[in-house]
């Protein structure tokens, strides 16, 4: 019963995939074809494209994804309404520069056809040029100029050879070239494993305009792949595809018709990011937005993007202390991706909520909290400084990037964005500000000279931040302390900003974002208890306590340090992310005391990591994360 019911569900998704209330297009153009084309191999079918039962096809994967939506993005196309709204005279300019990107295919075809400039109205009339960022555009992008400048700002190359790259040797074919609708060559081409690829659009580099309206100079938007470069996730080869296209090892049949043999990896189209938010925009207005995704296609890559925001972006740990009447907590959060985190286009933002209660629930300290509209409380008015330590719950330990304009005022207006005020996104491991790519990836604001934001010890490339929150406290109580890391794709400012002007593709999306709550999404939380009293004597310790290793993330060594108030048999395991047993550090009776003991983790592979640790009616897990 179970293997049949699993079967009916693929085969009931796959009829959903081809005769969906919400079909993909078939429309083709001397360059492009529109995905509904593609479908017809390379969909799941209970064979081909499944893997342990499950759909994994492309089409089922990116129809839900924000590339799959990139020219229906109803945020995307405020924005752009925003800026001709303010710039009329630049409409042509706007436009096209905007939608080489979100419709690359839409333009190409039409400078492909001689035209200089392409509209919004253009892309919006043509089902190819609405199908976002789509298989026929990304598989035909060429290496010639991957890496340099001249391929940055959707500088994509991509000419009328009819030739289609894919990431497979002796990718032979007697479909493809002759098949209705299709007719594209297949060639192998190693370059679409390469963050080169995505850097064609996700380096993005905009011009911004001075008081006269003139082009004063440019402001780099959004730098992902050169934040990678800054890394040590270049000298690992691990590149951009390996965390947005998570691959299976395990031999995949990619086409359901002809006689092809099983490939391996197989890349999962997923291309999620933290943008659960705008998922959710997305789902909730399906048929408005035009999209061609079902409720549960978009169920799926929002599910994706949550475990990619909570066990694959940051860890949160903490340290606490209690001296001269003073609570003194550390927060340590640390980015485990290869670009600042957040990255992308900076309206998104993401801070600390630390609350400390008395026993009973009183509430002694708050920051970071937020209201029903998603706004954080007593967030300053112009933008929150960063801080290395935070005394007052009316500080905020937000990581954002704001830009001024040539007056030095923060605005929104992508057009007016100058430089930035404020830069304290944190950087990923390895990230200096020695490297060539600096100077359109820095650090701005006081997070400059904070010795704790992206240095350990004075050197540079932890990615990671600390900062110290110093409470009034009292003797003999027990505080519970909650902390969060709590990330916003879109900030509530921004539509502030946009509400007040009447443009149709504004006034949609605000209704939209109207509708859908935008309350933080918490990324990772921790708590805990302190309890304060009269010193012990020396060598005893007052509770349990497991604390963050350190390093953390770690290559291959970190320690893990813990205290017991007791005596008695305790036990401190590693576990891998499914729960299997790894390791036993420690199984033995202990006095009273304090711990520590180092793990090697030489002989294992990258990845996250529990440990955990058991003695008397006390347990407690935390998580760790080995990146080599």
């Amino acid at each position: 019963m179970i293997k049949f019911y699993t079967l009916f569900s693929i085969l009931l998704l796959s009829i959903t995939t081809i005769y969906s209330q919400h079909p993909l297009p078939t429309e083709t153009t001397p360059l492009f074809r529109g995905s509904g084309n593609c479908v017809l191999c390379h969909e799941s079918d209970g064979n081909a494209m499944t893997w342990n039962g499950v759909d994994v096809s492309p089409i089922s994967y990116w129809r839900s994804t924000m590339m799959g939506n990139a020219s229906k993005d109803p945020l995307w196309r405020a924005m752009v309404a925003e800026e001709v709204h303010n710039f009329p005279q630049l409409q042509e300019t706007i436009e096209t520069t905007c939608l080489r990107c979100h419709s690359p295919m839409g333009y190409t075809e039409a400078f492909f056809n001689g035209d200089t400039t392409y509209s919004m109205a253009q892309m919006k009339s043509d089902p190819v040029a609405n199908d976002g960022v789509s298989c026929t555009a990304c598989h035909q992008i060429k290496e010639n100029n991957f890496g340099t400048q001249q391929s940055y700002s959707g500088h994509y190359l991509i000419e009328a050879d009819s030739i289609i790259y894919g990431p497979y040797e002796n990718s032979d074919t007697t479909h493809m070239p002759f098949w209705p609708g299709v007719q594209y060559n297949v060639e192998y081409g190693p370059h679409m494993n390469k963050s080169e690829l995505c850097a064609t659009c996700h380096t993005l580099f905009t011009p911004y305009l001075d008081n006269s309206g003139n082009i004063a100079g440019t402001f780099p938007e959004q730098t992902p792949y050169l934040e990678w470069k800054n890394s040590n996730y270049p000298s690992q080869d691990i590149q951009c595809q390996d965390c947005h296209l998570p691959n299976v090892d395990d031999p995949i049949l990619i086409s359901s018709r002809g006689n092809y043999p099983e490939r391996t990896p197989f890349w999962r189209h997923a291309f999620v990011g933290g943008n659960v938010y705008m998922l959710k925009i997305l789902k909730a207005n399906i048929d408005s937005v035009g999209a061609t995704a079902e409720p549960e296609h978009f169920d799926s890559t929002i599910s994706r993007a949550e475990y990619n925001l909570t066990e694959s972006s940051v860890v949160l740990s903490t340290f606490s202390d209690f001296q001269n009447d003073t609570l003194e907590i550390r927060v340590i959060v640390e980015n485990l991706t290869g670009h600042k985190l957040p990255t992308g286009i900076p309206f998104r933002r993401m801070w600390i909520h630390l609350k400390v209660e008395e026993v009973g629930g009183t509430v002694i300290f708050e920051s970071g909290e937020w209201d029903s509209e998603g706004k954080v409380a007593d967030y300053n008015s112009d933008y929150e400084p960063h801080y290395d330590f935070i005394s007052s719950d009316d500080e905020v330990q937000a990581y954002e990037g704001v830009f001024i304009d040539v007056d030095q005022n923060v605005t929104y207006a992508l057009l007016r964005a100058a430089e930035y005020i404020k830069d304290n996104r944190i950087p990923p491991a390895g990230f200096t500000t020695a490297h060539n790519s600096y100077d359109s990836t820095g650090i701005f604001g006081n997070a400059v000279i904070d010795p704790n934001f992206n240095k350990d010890g004075g050197n540079e490339g932890s990615g990671m931040d600390i900062v110290t929150y110093k409470i009034p406290g009292e003797q003999s109580k027990t505080y519970r302390v909650t902390a969060e890391v709590c990330y916003q794709s879109i900030k509530p400012e921004l539509v502030d900003h946009l509400r007040v002007i009447s443009e149709p593709d504004i006034t949609k999306f605000v209704d939209m974002y109207d509708g859908i709550p935008n309350v933080p999404f918490i990324m990772e939380s921790v708590m805990f208890d302190i309890v304060t009293g009269v010193e012990t004597e020396p060598g005893l310790v007052a509770e349990f306590k497991l604390e963050q290793n350190y390093p953390n993330p770690f290559n291959p060594n970190t320690v893990i340090s813990w205290q017991s108030p007791t005596s008695g048999w305790q036990t401190l395991k590693i576990y891998d992310v499914i729960g299997n047993e790894i390791l036993t550090l420690v199984n033995k009776y202990l006095s009273t005391g304090k711990y520590s003991i180092e793990f090697d983790a030489s002989q294992l592979p990258s990845g996250i990591y529990y440990y955990k640790l058991d003695a008397d009616k006390y347990s407690e897990t935390k998580k760790m994360v080995l990146i080599k």
